[in-house]
């Protein structure tokens, strides 16, 4: 796994380099207990690292509370707190309420989910607003016991005050390793955002860690 980490690193490193366009390194660790029955939490907090400018651009923590209705429901809220990193030693704080749904459906060993959330940001110094978050994933079946599995994924982010979509992503990932309480992704993630009135690109590598209690 380490060597296939180095290996995306150094393909997407070289890809923005020639590109002349944005890259960071993200890192999302992650733990769910479920205390009721069907009622699970989620504690997470993530970064996201510029070796560009070799400091943090991203840092925040949050907060999940799902119901798990069916295996092909669920629903749920959660609040983030988040700094974004406009230039060293001066950081944005927002806070985010949210709102969400998921879906989920197994097709003949493949997996297609549809996440759906509202969000509401605000801001001290900025105008706050309500987003829409929408995402598509498709795994494919898994080819080994300890779960590797590939998947591909689409984002989207819609600003509700009448300025549209602002913000898209598209991944292709792994599930590394997936066993009982513990799950390791890594992904390569082309983004996409307005900034200015125009549309700038950036590469994302990124590895998430989850575990159950």
């Amino acid at each position: 796994m380490q060597k296939l980490y180095i290996l995306l690193f150094i393909l997407a490193g070289i890809n923005s380099f020639a590109q002349e366009r944005s890259f960071e390194l993200w890192n999302k660790n992650q733990v769910d207990i479920e205390p009721w029955n069907k009622i699970s939490i989620t504690v997470a907090e993530k970064i996201h690292y510029s070796p560009k400018r070799t400091t943090l651009d991203l840092k925040y923590g949050e907060i999940l509370i799902e119901h798990h209705v069916l295996n092909w429901l669920e629903y749920g809220a959660g609040f983030r707190i988040s700094y974004a990193n406009l230039q060293i030693g001066e950081w944005l704080q927002e806070n985010r309420p949210m709102v969400f749904v998921n879906l989920g459906k197994d097709l003949k060993n493949f997996e297609f989910d549809f996440y759906n959330r509202f969000e509401y940001r605000t801001y001290k110094a900025l105008s706050n607003y309500f987003r829409y978050r929408q995402s598509i994933r498709m795994k494919f079946p898994a080819i080994t016991e300890w779960g590797l599995q590939f998947y591909v994924q689409e984002e989207s982010f819609l600003k509700l005050n009448g300025k549209g979509t602002h913000l898209a992503r598209l991944y292709s990932g792994l599930t590394a390793f997936e066993k009982e309480h513990i799950e390791i992704k890594i992904y390569y993630a082309l983004q996409k955002q307005e900034v200015l009135n125009h549309w700038v690109s950036g590469d994302i590598l990124g590895l998430n860690l989850s575990f159950e209690i």
